[in-house]
């Protein structure tokens, strides 16, 4: 996403304060920089009123040409001030901006496309969508985590429907760039967006930097059935389970540290136990059942007497979450959910993982540094499996508990 320098002029809105503003802009390797010329000083003044340990405070900037090019952010950051009189200078940085243009020729047919940092794949076939045919690109080589080396783009046809046809394809590639994230096994930073479509360009530009792949659960060589499957996924009619996604980005928080790769695997795991599968499967009995237990055990209670009274509060608390199983059991519901092997996803295995993770969140001084990579390796593959079921996928993956191994299901 190269843009050659260009000019506007506009606005800085403040609050309820607008100053005018003269920029240019340019981008290249998908990020913008925006060069500000002098501005009152009234205005730098303003922008540069934050105190130490406060959130940064963010502006909007827009602008305008004579090429009928307009530009867009409201989350533009003063990084650096030179106070001057009557005018000012500035540095500024955005986390976010839209560029917009007329196209010298109306476009054929719509078209999207997320650019992808640090994306490594093959040739991959188009697949047909509602739509239209996605399309996944990346380097086949070596590529630098922070390289714009990738994409994934819809292209409307003929006999699309094209009755808010940008915003589900911003939603599709959305959807797409989650899966190829967990398909990689690391975060996957997404430089900009690009739409065409009748006599208009946009371009979007996201700050940020790629992040390491690491254990990926598809080979970047053979990513075509995964595409495949999770773009008609899409469409299918069962929404799919957004806490997913977030626990993939939960446990792909890129991290040296095996205490952190562990507790991040099981805080996904329990989003996931949470969040997706029944209820009825985290509790004890249900919980219909369980709330005339709960009243008696309650009743008892308010019959005892307390010298501190804030006791009495603390063990009704604990009452009232006495019907709720135990980290271990509700990941084992969990397996026994998506009817993961029970042979592979053992309880022992389970179990273990659990008490790791419990040392690690509540350290004791009998605590003692042991081997976490097997107990990673393990919850990170029975999260994919559980990602693989909800995407529909019965395709090849690497597996790595116990061995790395490229695995052709039945």
């Amino acid at each position: 996403m190269k843009l050659e320098p260009k000019k506007f002029t506009g606005v800085i809105q403040v609050d309820d304060d607008t100053y005018p503003a003269a920029f240019e802009i340019k981008a290249d390797d998908g990020r913008i920089q925006v060069d500000m010329e002098p501005i009152p000083t009234k205005a730098a003044l303003a922008l540069n009123d934050g105190q130490p340990g406060m959130p940064v405070r963010e502006f909007l900037l827009s602008g305008s040409n004579d090429s009928g090019e307009t530009f867009l952010s409201d989350t533009v950051s003063v990084d650096r001030v030179q106070i001057g009189m009557p005018n000012s200078l500035i540095g500024v940085s955005t986390r976010e901006a839209k560029v917009a243009g007329v196209l010298e020729s109306p476009a054929p047919a719509p078209v999207m496309r997320l650019w992808l940092r640090g994306f490594k794949s093959s040739l991959n076939a188009p697949v047909e969508t509602a739509l239209g045919f996605v399309e996944v690109r990346g380097s086949s080589k070596v590529v630098d985590a922070d390289d714009m080396s990738g994409f994934v783009a819809v292209r409307a046809q003929e006999d699309t429907d094209l009755d808010g046809w940008a915003e589900k394809a911003d939603a599709l590639l959305a959807f797409m760039h989650r899966g190829l994230a967990f398909a990689r096994g690391g975060r996957l930073q997404a430089p900009g967006l690009e739409l065409y479509m009748d006599d208009r360009w946009e371009a979007t530009y996201y700050a940020g930097k790629g992040s390491r792949s690491s254990f990926a659960p598809i080979h970047h060589l053979n990513q075509g059935p995964f595409i495949e499957t999770l773009a008609k996924r899409f469409d299918a009619p069962e929404p799919f389970p957004d806490m997913l996604w977030t626990a993939i980005g939960m446990m792909n928080t890129d991290t040296s540290f095996n205490e952190v790769r562990l507790l991040m695997s099981m805080t996904a795991l329990d989003a996931i136990v949470e969040h997706v599968i029944p209820k009825t499967m985290t509790t004890v009995m249900p919980k219909g059942d369980y709330v005339g237990v709960r009243d008696k055990l309650l009743a008892v209670l308010s019959d005892m007497k307390f010298k501190d009274e804030s006791h009495s509060d603390i063990f009704a608390a604990k009452i009232k979450q006495l019907n709720g199983r135990t980290l271990s059991q509700k990941v084992q519901a969990l397996r026994d959910h998506y009817g993961l092997s029970k042979d592979v996803y053992t309880d022992e295995a389970i179990a273990e993982a659990t008490k790791r993770r419990n040392a690690i969140a509540h350290p004791s001084e009998s605590s003692t540094k042991e081997d976490l990579w097997p107990r990673i390796l393990f919850v990170r593959e029975l999260v994919s499996q559980i990602v693989f079921h909800e995407i529909g996928y019965a395709g090849p993956y690497e597996s790595y508990a116990g061995g790395y191994k490229t695995v052709y299901p039945k």
